[in-house]
């Protein structure tokens, strides 16, 4: 299993993206990673990369910053960590790609270079959000802003994917967000996407309202990237605000016995997006992992777990497979 890492894409890159790269080596000896980035950024760290097994180099000439267009720098950042990254997957000589850089730049290369998987109109970003028995998967959460009723149903699809590969889920749940439970609530996507939902081959249980995200009443969740970017990042900033509170008030009301229970520790830390490591750029033609921008070096490990698990369980080619039928 063969991973490449942009270097150049966390905010404190790349400290935190050579030391997840070693953290993760350590865990897993069948288990490479290919390091992309500037030779003077990755020079304090020379010593570490060339000791450590299974932790090879490739100097970049370009970094693509955050604040950069993806239709510029797709133009003009060709020979960017991104771009190098992608095109050594497209050409097989590595498994994965893992960036947590400009995640439209990541978009934008991933359909140049790798292209869409026939019958997908439109990618989409799918993240695990917490339950107390386990995980939702949500989808879209960022990739397209609209989003068309057949591409609802197409994430919806891909969720149930994701869900019997990696979650070992079967017969996944499958909703849509909505304003309310009835068929008829919603706006137009929602409502013409409901019926394309019903004949899809997924196991549909109709529409979902926001509060039963984190309640276990469904295993995929289908949405806009609108709604779902929004809705991803106010479970990022609970999940910190609940830390927060506890840390600073829990002595005082007595809290700390509840960092025993596992249910509610494990729910908790679900919030972090550091625990997930990234979302799944799901419909192109390769197994790519976005992961957040403050991502840690814990993060990164992670990111680069999730990325060895969408391979060893095959998830493109599922994908492939079901879309071809």
């Amino acid at each position: 299993m063969k991973v490449a890492l942009d270097a150049m894409g966390s905010d404190a890159a790349p400290s935190s993206e050579v030391e997840g790269a070693l953290a993760a080596l350590a865990e897993d000896t069948d288990f490479e990673v290919v390091l992309l980035g500037l030779r003077e950024a990755l020079e304090p760290f020379k010593k570490e990369i060339g000791e450590a097994q299974g932790l090879a180099l490739v100097e970049v000439e370009e970094a693509i910053g955050m604040h950069e267009a993806p239709s510029e720098a797709l133009k003009t950042k060709t020979y960017s960590s991104i771009a190098r990254g992608i095109d050594l997957l497209k050409r097989g000589e590595v498994d994965a790609f893992v960036s947590a850089g400009n995640t439209g730049a990541v978009m934008a290369f991933s359909l140049f270079t790798l292209g869409r998987i026939k019958g997908i109109q439109r990618p989409a970003l799918g993240a695990s959000f917490p339950t107390p028995s386990g995980h939702t998967f949500v989808l879209d959460v960022g990739a397209n802003v609209e989003a068309k009723p057949v591409q609802l149903r197409n994430y919806a699809v891909m969720g149930r994917i994701v869900m019997e590969k990696i979650f070992r889920v079967p017969q996944p749940r499958v909703g849509v967000i909505n304003v309310g439970h009835e068929r008829g609530k919603g706006n137009q996507l929602t409502q013409e996407a409901y019926g394309l939902l019903e004949q899809a081959p997924i196991r549909f249980i109709g529409n979902l309202e926001g509060s039963e995200v984190f309640r276990d009443k469904a295993d995929v969740i289908v949405t806009d990237g609108f709604t779902g970017n929004v809705l991803l990042k106010v479970c990022e900033g609970m999940g910190e605000a609940v830390l927060s509170t506890l840390h600073t008030t829990g002595k005082k009301y007595r809290w700390r016995s509840w960092f025993s229970k596992k249910v509610f520790r494990d729910f908790i830390s679900g919030l972090n997006y550091e625990e997930s490591g990234g979302a799944i750029l799901l419909g192109v033609e390769g197994s790519v992992i976005i992961s957040h921008g403050r991502s840690s070096a814990h993060a990164i490990t992670n990111a680069l777990r999730l990325a060895s698990f969408t391979v060893r369980e095959g998830v493109v080619d599922a994908i492939k497979e079901e879309f071809s039928n």
